[in-house]
């Protein structure tokens, strides 16, 4: 249920000064490995991986520095190498609406580069995270040469906006118990593939991302822990009845 409309890799030129450029990082091995890791890439020929590879370069980011800023030009996507991070849409009055969340092999960005050219949400790290940047027209460069990968393209990017349309639904026509079923469903299934959630997942981000205050994600959680759908551990959420889950989400 990827809500980025493109590859979720985080392409861009960084314009924090502090962040140190990475030429070379121990999780880093080199541009094969991270190609061959990476699905989308695996239909490239050797010449086309040099093209991708030219001008790439990777950087290391400490948890809550930001990777991205909503209104910065984009010129770059992005490969998520290792770690963990949040995308959002910086709203009015602080309130944010989170997007996705993001982990390794994900790829971010591309509708900018063929509109305004500027990124219209932020991404930052949730814990230590390494990100690859990739040149956008060396990108749209392989996209011509190779039909294939092309085709990949197209075809992730439409099953994200598709998703992007489902998730949509969900926040404008769902009450807040089925919005947060839908979140924990998401969660379990796409990002941590286990019935645990992580405590990278706070509990503000549970409401960001379900589009509603923190005080009311809390008290459904907490509901549902006493109906024993979920288990609250620490900052963790144990998913213990994923089939209620789906019929509160199915109801709305």
């Amino acid at each position: 249920m990827c809500i980025s409309v493109v590859i979720l890799c985080i392409l861009h030129r960084h314009a924090n000064g502090s962040l140190l450029l990475m030429s070379r990082d121990k999780k880093c091995v080199g541009c094969e490995q991270c190609n061959k890791k990476s699905p989308l890439f695996t239909s490239l020929t050797e010449e086309e991986l040099l093209i991708i590879n030219k001008d790439r370069y990777s950087v290391r980011f400490h948890e809550g520095e930001v990777i991205l800023k909503q209104g910065t030009k984009a010129d770059n996507l992005i490969s998520l190498i290792d770690g963990f991070a949040r995308m959002y849409i910086e709203g009015h009055h602080d309130r944010n609406l989170v997007l996705d969340f993001l982990v390794p092999w994900q790829l971010v960005g591309g509708p900018e580069a063929y509109s305004n050219g500027r990124h219209k949400y932020s991404v930052v790290a949730v814990q230590e995270t390494l990100v690859c940047f990739l040149d956008v027209k060396n990108f749209k460069k392989v996209l011509a040469m190779n039909s294939v990968f092309a085709e990949k393209v197209l075809s992730y990017c439409s099953m994200n906006y598709l998703a992007t349309l489902d998730r949509m639904v969900g926040l404008s026509h769902k009450q807040m118990h089925g919005r947060i079923a839908d979140a924990l469903i998401y969660l379990s299934r796409e990002i941590y593939k286990s019935d645990t959630i992580g405590p990278e997942i706070s509990r503000q981000d549970m409401a960001d991302f379900s589009s509603m205050t923190k005080d009311s994600a809390i008290r459904i959680l907490k509901e549902f822990e006493r109906d024993q759908i979920i288990n609250l551990v620490g900052r963790k959420i144990e998913v213990i009845d994923t089939r209620r889950l789906e019929d509160i989400s199915n109801k709305g």
